[in-house]
């Protein structure tokens, strides 16, 4: 008899409960509550990035609506019963999964809602499962209007997305929305843990934390992550494994990158554009670890010595304090705004190695930038200045031309002849400019 096949870790791990959720507790508890109460609405809407449950829970909430053997004032469905397992491997006859990436138009949709009126077959509900509801076409959205405003009763409508901001107000102000947040590192981080013991896998120190890193957030990206890794370096992975597989820069290279250039150093940021781009290692990953580094130390200079909330090993605290004094606070907000820039046009720029080697170049010049307060200062003093030398001149050269015309300047006291006071339209476009960067 053949052996079963590998079952990949994101769909070995994927949450069959409320209780298996991870970082949506605000999910969790109203859908809980709604479900114990008998208050369940008629259609509700999931939205966030991806990897982050949206789907999950929409197969959690069907399984617990429909398991027959969920207790009458519980919310967590058996995972058991014949619904509950039929639900879970997508082959339930009263759950309707549509992906709307692929069955966009609008006979898709009304093929899919002939059925509504269909009592179900086994549970309490006719559940419908729209992925990536944003992807319907205007005519599909209009076809489903009217049947998500007032479904039968036996009905149930559950719709995920990516994009919200793609759904038209009429469908959005039919259903319960639901915004799932991205997870945070340190909870990445405790799960991969827990699935590493039940894998009997050792990582090295550093490694959960830069596949958690990688995945920015997203509970199905870091698994999938851990999941190549292990397939390279086996049981056992180690850092250097992580950075040569997903091509990676170690956090310690990148901050010695960032001293270089805050003291100048425009050299070191070439060379190590050129180390980056003949290794093959992917230009937009190391990019994204800048500008987190660029962000922690964002964080370790507005914490002012407050080390609360800057999720980091101990030991690496001191050097991150030295780089962010180097560079100051308008500094940092210069660095991050420009690193996230960078990364943003790298992947379509014609020429990504000129634009990393210009900005990594630009940000060796930080140390020469003058503050807000400087320059506005300075215009104030220029402002105040007596008239310069070169324009009394020029005034005395023009006076011999226009003799003959009455000037009545010339009547003006001596002290208004030397000082001009700023017109009423140049102060207030002063104190715009001051109000806008917060000078006072």
């Amino acid at each position: 008899m053949a052996e079963p096949g590998y079952t990949v870790l994101t769909r070995k791990y994927r949450p069959a409960k409320f209780a298996d959720m991870v970082g949506q507790p605000h999910v969790v508890k109203a859908l809980s509550n709604a479900i114990t109460t008998n208050r369940v609405a008629q259609a509700f809407l999931f939205t966030g990035s991806r990897g982050t449950g949206k789907t999950s829970t929409a197969r959690i909430l069907a399984c617990a609506l429909n398991c027959s053997e969920r207790k009458p004032d519980g919310f967590e469905p058996c995972g058991k019963c014949a619904s509950c397992r039929d639900i879970a491997r997508s082959e339930d006859l009263d759950v309707v999964e549509m992906d709307a990436a692929s069955n966009s138009r609008v006979d898709d949709v009304r093929e899919r809602l002939e059925s509504v009126d269909t009592r179900p077959a086994r549970g309490r509900y006719r559940i419908f499962i729209i992925d990536e509801v944003h992807m319907l076409s205007t005519s599909a959205f209009n076809a489903l209007l009217k049947t998500i405003e007032e479904p039968p009763p036996h009905v149930k409508f559950i719709l995920a997305t990516t994009n919200p901001e793609k759904i038209p107000e009429t469908i959005l102000s039919r259903c319960q929305r639901y915004d799932f947040r991205r997870v945070t590192l340190g909870e990445i981080v405790e799960w991969l843990e827990g699935i590493c013991k039940n894998e009997k896998l050792k990582p090295g120190d550093g490694v959960l934390r830069a596949v958690a890193e990688m995945a920015e957030g997203g509970m199905r990206d870091a698994l999938g992550r851990l999941d190549q890794l292990v397939a390279f370096s086996g049981e056992r992975p180690g850092l250097e494994e992580a950075e040569r597989v997903f091509g990676l820069v170690s956090r310690g290279k990148l901050l010695d990158l960032l001293q270089a250039l805050a003291k100048g150093d425009a050299r070191a940021g070439v060379l190590f554009a050129e180390e980056v781009f003949d290794s093959g290692k992917d230009v937009a990953e190391v990019l994204a670890s800048l500008v987190g580094l660029a962000r922690t130390l964002l964080l370790v200079a507005a914490g002012g010595g407050d080390d609360r909330g800057i999720d980091v090993p101990a030991s690496e605290l001191p050097a991150l304090k030295e780089a962010a004094k180097a560079y100051g606070i308008h500094g940092l907000v210069y660095l991050a705004e420009l690193l996230t820039d960078c990364r943003q046009r790298v992947r379509r720029a014609a020429f990504p190695r000129v634009l990393v080697e210009t900005t990594l170049v630009k940000l060796s010049m930080v140390g020469r930038l003058e503050s807000l307060e400087v320059l506005l200062s300075r215009l104030d003093e220029a402002a105040d200045a007596p008239v310069s030398k070169t324009r009394n001149e020029s005034q005395s050269a023009n006076a011999e031309i226009s003799h003959q015309e009455p000037n009545p300047a010339q009547n003006a006291p001596a002290s208004d002849k030397q000082n001009r006071a700023l017109s009423e339209r140049e102060k207030s476009a002063l104190d715009a400019l001051k109000r806008q960067f917060g000078v006072s």
